[in-house]
């Protein structure tokens, strides 16, 4: 073969050697990649886990505080003896007042 063949083969070679180092380089990378991605979703889900974890926890919380304002609501709302007795004379005094004021 002559000088000029064996000059570019060489070269074909080296280019070879090179992508393969490249290539190889390449794969490694990709994998420290791939293990950084896996290691930040689990980070992830630890603290999406972290967030549904205080989640329910105030959920709860506001579950008893609107069962305290749902007892405290019902207590209210019930009028018994006194209570009728405490709104009802005033009312009935000022709608006496009223009609006498119109009778008059």
């Amino acid at each position: 073969m002559t000088e000029s063949t064996d000059r570019d083969i060489q070269e074909l070679k080296n280019a070879i050697e090179q992508n393969s180092q490249a290539i190889a380089d390449l794969t490694s990378s990709i994998s420290g990649l791939r293990e950084e991605v896996r290691v930040g979703f689990t980070k992830m889900e630890g603290r999406i886990n972290n967030i549904e974890t205080k989640l329910d926890g105030k959920v709860e919380f506001i579950k008893s505080e609107l069962r305290i304002v749902d007892v405290k609501l019902e207590e209210r709302t019930r009028m018994g003896f006194w209570g009728i007795l405490v709104r009802g004379v005033p009312i009935l005094v000022l709608v006496g007042l009223f009609v006498a004021f119109l009778l008059s």
